[in-house]
């Protein structure tokens, strides 16, 4: 592996991102490797915080189901779809039902549901991903191909609305092994993350999630020891 040094780890981390030891350990080793236009977005993300994202997802999704609605010249098939899928997203909505998406920090708005209602929230909230990712991709509003790449700006709300969210909980943001990081070229990062020894590596539209759950062999690839 070459260091390319166009970063200090200042440059390379969003200053909002947490960090537990694993996650500094992490971040210590590889940020020498990425180019200047990646930027670390997420690491360390705790039990309160996973349950919080599901809010913000949700509040996401109902912003841009409610867009889709407002766009003209949608076939009506697709329109009642959208339609359906928000019916289910606010028959378990957070409380307050909206803020999260606005949020300047992590966690800001607090929802006063019970940890088992959010739990419920986050699977139909998947399935409703999933169903208004194909109204979107029938919609012709995003192009499939561009899924993993790095789509048009117009079209990243829109991926982001349907990216995947990990079970509160049970996220490996939650040990401090993962990261996620974003830049010009999606494949690049997902490139140099594999070449560093990442154990996952999953290409979303906004950004690369990946994994180093194995902290010896990144500083093997890094340091070689």
């Amino acid at each position: 592996m070459v260091k390319l040094n166009q970063h200090t780890r200042l440059s390379f981390v969003n200053p909002k991102v947490k960090e537990n030891g694993i996650t500094t350990a992490i971040i210590d080793l590889v940020f020498p490797f990425f180019p200047k236009d990646t930027e670390c977005i997420s690491g360390y993300v705790d039990v309160r915080n996973q349950y919080w994202k599901v809010n913000y997802h949700w509040d996401i999704l109902v912003a841009r189901i409610d867009e889709f609605l407002a766009t003209p010249k949608i076939e009506t098939k697709l329109m009642s779809a959208a339609r359906a899928i928000r019916q289910v997203l606010m028959t378990n909505p957070p409380t307050p039902a909206t803020g999260y998406k606005d949020d300047k920090e992590m966690g800001a708005t607090l929802d006063v549901s019970a940890a088992e209602v959010i739990e419920a929230r986050h699977k139909s909230l998947l399935q409703s991903k999933k169903d208004f990712r194909m109204v979107l991709i029938k919609a012709k509003i995003v192009t499939q191909a561009t899924e993993f790449t790095n789509p048009p700006q117009k079209e990243k709300k829109w991926w982001l609305s349907v990216a995947r969210v990990a079970p509160p909980g049970k996220s490996t943001h939650g040990l401090g092994c993962a990261l996620d990081i974003k830049g010009k070229e999606n494949l690049k990062i997902v490139e140099i993350c594999k070449e560093l020894g990442a154990t996952m590596v999953f290409p979303e539209s906004s950004h690369i999630h990946v994994e180093f759950k194995d902290l010896a062999l990144l500083k093997s690839k890094v340091l070689g020891i």
